[in-house]
Formats: C-alpha cells, structure tokens, sequence
C-alpha cells in the first residue's frame, strides 16, 4: 500500500450473503478497495497467488479449511498481509491461537459496520485490534499460557509497565490511581506515555500489543 493509495481488502467467508453485504458497504468507503473474496481458507490460499490484499478478513469458523489453520499458512506464506479474524461469540476459543500465529485483529461478526472499517484502518496502518467483547478472552487465555518476555524494559518505565498491567485487568484511572497510589493525572500521563511508545490509539491496542510481545504478567 502506497500513501493515498485505497487499503485493498479481501473478505474470506462461507457465508455469500455475508461477503456481498459487506462488499456492498465497504465500496462506500473511498479509502478501502475489495480486491478479493474466498469461500474458505483453501481457495484465499490460491486467490493470494494472484491477489495480494493488504488486509484479509477471515471467517474462523468454515469448511475445507477453517480460519485457525488459514492463519497459520497464510503468514507462512504472505507474511506482509495483514488479517482480521472474524467471528461469532461461541468461537472465542480461538482468539489467542490466531493471534499467536499472526492474525493482527479480532472482531466479532455482529458488530456494526464502523467498527469493521475502523479495524481495517488501524490494521492497514500497523497497529492490533480486537473487540471489546472479547478482550477479556484474551487476557483469560493469555495468562494461562504464556511466558513472559522483559524486554519492556527498552520501551516502557518500571511505573508505566504497573499501569499497563492496571488496564490489563479492566480498571479504571481512578482505580488504577488507588491501586497504584498515584494521582489520577500522573495516570493519565502514563497512559498517554504508553500510546505514544507502543504507537497505539486507545487501551485495547496497548494490552494487545503487550500481550503479543509476551509482556504481561497474570
């Protein structure tokens, strides 16, 4: 993608209805092209051979080749894509498996159609994304498994990275204030501190980012 350049997307998912309704939406969009849309992860696979989006949206939940392995040799092969998963809430299983194997967003497939396109924005621009609603999930699953990694040491503060560990958990900045014993400015200072560092925009885009570089603690 070139700058002023339309974001070119493609949409991979099994459901026709789905894929040409939100062709139809997204040619609104000056900024966002559709370049490509698959039935299922094998027939991306070919279509990437000629098509190279930017951004691939992924069903996770489809037949022949499901989203979880798509991911995996997607990235194996075009690496420079970038993909958001979509999904329904009961395959939330499966978000930090994606993640962990590349996938760069998670948004739930009911959700409206700006919160698809600011996605798509944020993606193309190099930053996570995942939907508030399953957040929590990700936090669950990634506290379960994980090693943690200290190289926040060469970006964040000892006090910015307590903070961060504060917005993990859901709180506040008043309650990160208490917990912390620290102003509500200082910790708002913080947490614009930890934007500009991790280049991100918004809370859900930090612990994102912290959690795909093995930061966080359980």
């Amino acid at each position: 993608m070139t700058l002023n350049s339309p974001i070119r997307i493609a949409i991979t998912d099994d459901n026709e209805n789905f894929r040409e309704t939100l062709r139809d939406v997204l040619q609104y969009e000056q900024d966002i092209q559709v370049v490509g849309m698959w039935r299922h992860g094998q027939e991306a696979l070919h279509g990437l051979e000629t098509v190279r989006p930017d951004v691939l949206l992924l069903d996770i939940n489809m037949p022949t080749m499901n989203g979880v392995e798509a991911t995996k040799r997607l990235q194996e092969r075009f690496p420079e894509v970038r993909i958001i998963i979509l999904t329904m809430h009961d395959d939330e299983g499966y978000v930090l498996e994606t993640l962990k194997l590349g996938a760069s967003g998670y948004l739930v497939k009911d959700g409206s159609v700006s919160e698809i396109v600011r996605a798509i924005r944020e993606v193309a621009a190099g930053r996570g994304i995942v939907h508030p609603s399953v957040t929590q999930t990700v936090i669950d699953q990634f506290h379960s498994h994980e090693q943690l990694d200290d190289s926040w040491q060469e970006v964040l503060t000892a006090r910015e990275m307590d903070v961060l560990r504060e917005l993990a958990l859901g709180k506040s900045n008043d309650e990160v204030s208490e917990t912390l014993g620290i102003t509500v400015k200082t910790v708002k200072n913080h947490i614009s501190n930890i934007f500009s560092k991790l280049e991100v925009t918004d809370r859900t885009q930090a612990v994102i980012t912290a959690m795909k570089n093995h930061w966080l603690s359980p």
